[in-house]
Order: structure tokens, then C-alpha cells, then sequence
């Protein structure tokens, strides 16, 4: 199983957003995570990169 871990803006454990993601689903500029205890998290904004190989995923945020 591939699981990921989302940040915001950028990888540092601050911006963590949620971990063990196993689902992401783009809503029209919202960003729809589900981890493995199939708790969800949405996010305002667009993936700005994904690497699956290393498990993180960085969440650009949209401009309010």
C-alpha cells in the first residue's frame, strides 16, 4: 500500500495537513484527502507536486 503524507506550501513538519493518506480527489479547486482511519481533510487549492516514490504530496494553497 502507497501512503502519503500532505503538506501545505511546502515539506516541513509544520505544515503538515494529514498523514497516511491513501485517497485524493480534486473537487474543482478544492483537494479532498482520506487517510487509512478514513478521516477526511479539504483543502482550498491545487497539487503543486506529488511524489509517491518518497510518500508526500505539497498542497498549494489558494489565494484568499
Amino acid at each position: 500500500m502507497c501512503l502519503s503524507t500532505v503538506y501545505k506550501t511546502s515539506q516541513s513538519p509544520e505544515n503538515i495537513v494529514l498523514t497516511n493518506v491513501q485517497r485524493i480527489e480534486d473537487k474543482g479547486g478544492t483537494i479532498l484527502l482520506t487517510n487509512i482511519m478514513e478521516q477526511q481533510v479539504a483543502v482550498e487549492g491545487r497539487i503543486a507536486l506529488a511524489d509517491l516514490v518518497s510518500g508526500y504530496v505539497v498542497i498549494e494553497e489558494a489565494a484568499s
